[in-house]
């Protein structure tokens, strides 16, 4: 009998050379086929009931160009959608990443804001809190571990119900779990590793470092990113989950 697949809700213009990365990336890091991933263009539609029903699990991804707080209908609507389908659902398992983790902390009513001084680009450091520890999700991760992360915008306060998991000296609110259902969001990336950000980091560089022609500053940035193990083992935590293969949430 064929496994149920995941639905991965994309966030990314057509012309985005990083919409086949990112599902190559999920797929890759999950320990998934090909058939067991579908994706939905967030920028055109939202899931179908038939979809959502279907689905072991869902997904959400990172955003390249947009920011959670750009005010474009496609993107209030997937606030909506989170707030009034994922989150009162304790049936609906799911992992949203950065982008994905900033429109579930503005559905459960917390905080975004824009911050460029404090932005994270590369490979960070990230503790975990009482509360990670002790998720099912980070199991054997340690009290410090490295992640990939990429963003200007952060949190500066959750909604009710949603516990924070671990953080970083410039972004205090780095992942999150929905109390008592199994929803876990994180602002890094534990779909990417060290090869995945030099990629994504060259398709926009513009966008990262407008301004910069200089290739010593982006041969800087490549020879900084480091492997992150640990991170890399959330995403298949949460398919042995989903699978039944993992503890409970």
């Amino acid at each position: 009998m064929p496994l149920r697949p995941f639905l991965l809700i994309q966030s990314r213009d057509p012309e985005d050379l990083m919409r086949g990365h990112e599902v190559a990336c999920f797929g890759k890091a999950m320990g998934i086929s090909a058939d067991e991933l579908r994706v939905v263009d967030a920028l055109q539609r939202l899931p179908t009931q038939a979809e959502l029903d279907g689905a072991a699990g869902i997904l959400f991804g990172g955003s390249g160009e947009y920011s959670c707080l750009d005010g474009h209908l496609w993107i209030e609507r997937l606030v909506d959608f989170l707030r009034d389908e994922i989150l009162p659902r304790n049936d609906r398992p799911t992992f949203a990443a950065c982008f994905g983790f900033q429109l579930l902390v503005r559905a459960s009513g917390g905080e975004m804001i824009r911050d460029p001084e404090h932005t994270e680009l590369g490979t960070f450091d990230l503790t975990l809190t009482d509360a990670g520890r002790a998720d099912p999700m980070f199991h054997g991760v340690p009290l410090g571990f490295a992640a990939q992360v990429g963003h200007q915008d952060r949190a500066t306060r959750y909604g009710p119900g949603l516990t924070n998991l671990a953080s970083s000296p410039l972004c205090p609110l780095h992942a999150c779990k929905a109390d008592g259902k199994p929803i876990w969001a994180t602002q890094f990336h534990p779909e990417l590793a060290a090869e995945d950000v030099r990629d994504r980091y060259y398709t926009y560089a513009a966008k990262y470092r407008p301004g910069v022609v200089d290739p010593a500053v982006h041969l800087a940035f490549e020879r900084a990113l480091r492997p992150t193990v640990e991170a890399s083992t959330l995403l298949p935590a949460f398919v042995a989950w989903v699978r039944g293969r993992g503890k409970t949430p």
